[in-house]
């Protein structure tokens, strides 16, 4: 998604929308690292251009912050939870939990805040035991839960599911993401639909232009 985006199905609930314009992962869930043994991800901000440092990320529905750990070791780990029920790319229609780490500093540290869809609610960044800047994160399906420590002895969401099965990746370049099925939603579109742009790999995002070809058939 873009920032100012939002998303509402015709049934009148929000979509759950990736929340940055490109997705560029770094690391995947059950990664040798931090992730061994959960659905724990880490995301580059990327442009055209490539790396972006202290990338903007924004809100993927309307969303309220339920947790806030500032201690280094935590990395100003932030948990957000939907208002309202969302659609999940899994299909699902149920609240989303999302953990986000990293931000050296996060634009929200009042619990309860309460951010619309597509606007600014963190960023990449590299507080806490990072190698580089990324943001940390966890997606769930339904309210938040808590954590759970895996047999690897990490962490994740407690209700945690797969990212692909969480967030939707309307207007999103997909610049690495790690083979995973990744969707789209159809009918209706994000708004504003945003000028197609070219990807620093050469790739394009032919889905928006289909479906703007699509809908001028009807």
């Amino acid at each position: 998604m873009r920032a100012g985006q939002t998303l509402v199905a015709n049934d009148g609930y929000e979509v759950a929308l990736f929340h940055m314009p490109y997705l560029r992962m770094s690391q995947d869930e059950g990664g040798d690292y931090s992730h061994q043994g959960t659905y724990n991800i880490d995301f580059l901000g990327w442009g055209p251009n490539g790396r972006i440092l202290a990338a903007p990320m924004y809100a993927p529905c309307k969303m309220k912050l339920l947790h806030y750990w500032t201690a280094y070791a935590n990395g100003n780990m932030q948990v957000w939870e939907s208002v309202n029920k969302v659609h999940l790319a899994g299909g699902q229609l149920d609240y989303l939990t999302i953990m986000v780490a990293h931000d050296n500093h996060p634009p929200y540290s009042t619990l309860g805040t309460v951010v619309n869809q597509g606007t600014l609610f963190y960023h990449t960044g590299t507080y806490g035991n990072v190698t580089g800047d990324h943001v940390h994160t966890c997606v769930g399906k339904g309210r938040y839960q808590g954590f759970t420590t895996r047999p690897s002895g990490h962490e994740d969401l407690t209700n945690r599911i797969h990212y692909w099965n969480g967030l939707y990746v309307n207007d999103t370049v997909i610049s690495q993401g790690y083979g995973h099925n990744w969707k789209t939603w159809t009918e209706p579109t994000p708004t504003p639909t945003p000028t197609p742009i070219v990807t620093s790999e050469g790739g394009f995002p032919w889905f928006i232009y289909y479906n703007r070809w699509k809908r001028n058939l009807r």
